[in-house]
């Protein structure tokens, strides 16, 4: 039996005009405030609050669209797939190359020796490949900074082409069988486990809960109001500690509370909806932070001014992802 995932109701409330490129927008500025607090050394735990919640705020939309996107695509594996390379490989790897360049021009050993030390060779590799906790630095560089790695928010592109590579197989077998004898399982298996998972397999829970939002959003809409309380009442709970007794099901149900949020937002404050009509620049926005914060802290310009360090960050990174979304972006995903 293979039956269609998303019934009409659900395709009509997806293309409801929404503000899911503003919580992108959003999520990535509080990224670069997370990671800018954290390598200059003035990181508080306000600052990894956000830090946290851009992670799961990212997975919770990429599992909503990503899952959207290959059912609307006719189940298409070839333009599924197609559509996910051109989407971050390219300038995914032009990220990874410029941070050589970078890293030789920074690097105290001379050109040739960087050039010859196994260890750039080896972050090269292992970050083409997305296994960029093998080698995050590159040798001589960054040294004397609080923090070495040349490049260490790529750490959730792994998790992230991993869900790439599972949703097809997931949806594969929800249209063989029913969507419910998938889901039910896996959350069984995050509100027995979830307290015990690794970092960034836990994280990767939440790109299950934007997927389970997506193939009940038709439901969602019918009791969004009822459903946000109850997600807003979880989250408080969890996070004020009121009830001790219920931290561990409040955690382990965040992935869900938390896409509940995420989700009716994105669907119910139009004031929001306006940056869908300008460019979506926040990959380059992820891909460029963290080496230009690295570079500025080595000049020294937080030890100067940590506002114009700040605003200098935000300048550059805002620049070279622009520049990306032209010049790779934006040509390679618009290619027929």
């Amino acid at each position: 039996m293979n039956q269609s995932l998303l019934n009409d109701n659900i395709i009509t409330e997806v293309r409801k005009d929404n503000c899911i490129d503003f919580l992108r927008y959003f999520f990535a500025t509080f990224l670069i405030i997370s990671h800018f607090c954290t390598l200059t050394e003035t990181a508080n735990s306000a600052t990894q609050l956000t830090g946290g919640m851009r992670v799961k705020a990212f997975f919770v939309i990429t599992g909503f669209l990503v899952t959207y996107s290959f059912v609307r695509g006719g189940y298409n594996l070839h333009v599924y797939a197609r559509k996910r390379i051109a989407r971050i490989v390219p300038a995914y790897i032009v990220a990874i190359a410029l941070c050589v360049v970078l890293g030789a021009c920074m690097s105290s050993l001379h050109l040739h020796e960087f050039l010859s030390a196994p260890a750039t060779w080896h972050y090269t590799i292992a970050n083409m490949l997305m296994l960029n906790w093998l080698e995050p630095c590159l040798p001589g560089v960054f040294e004397d900074n609080f923090i070495h790695p040349i490049n260490g928010s790529l750490w959730t592109m792994k998790v992230e082409c991993i869900f790439y590579v599972v949703v097809p197989a997931l949806v594969w077998v929800m249209r063989k069988s029913h969507k419910m004898w998938i889901i039910a399982p896996m959350t069984l298996v995050c509100l027995c486990f979830y307290s015990n998972m690794p970092k960034q397999l836990m994280y990767s829970m939440y790109f299950l809960g934007g997927m389970v939002v997506l193939l009940y959003l038709d439901a969602f809409m019918r009791h969004k109001y009822t459903l946000m309380v109850v997600a807003c009442l979880c989250e408080v709970l969890l996070y004020t500690h009121a009830l001790p007794c219920l931290n561990g099901l409040l955690h382990s149900l965040e992935p869900f509370t938390f896409a509940t949020i995420i989700v009716f937002i994105a669907y119910n404050v139009r004031p929001l909806n306006f940056m869908r009509k300008y460019d979506n620049i926040t990959y380059g926005m992820f891909l460029y932070h963290w080496p230009v914060i690295q570079a500025l802290v080595a000049f020294g310009l937080h030890r100067h001014s940590i506002g114009m360090c700040f605003v200098a960050t935000v300048l550059i990174t805002v620049t070279l992802a622009f520049i990306s979304w032209k010049c790779i972006e934006q040509p390679l995903m618009s290619r027929k």
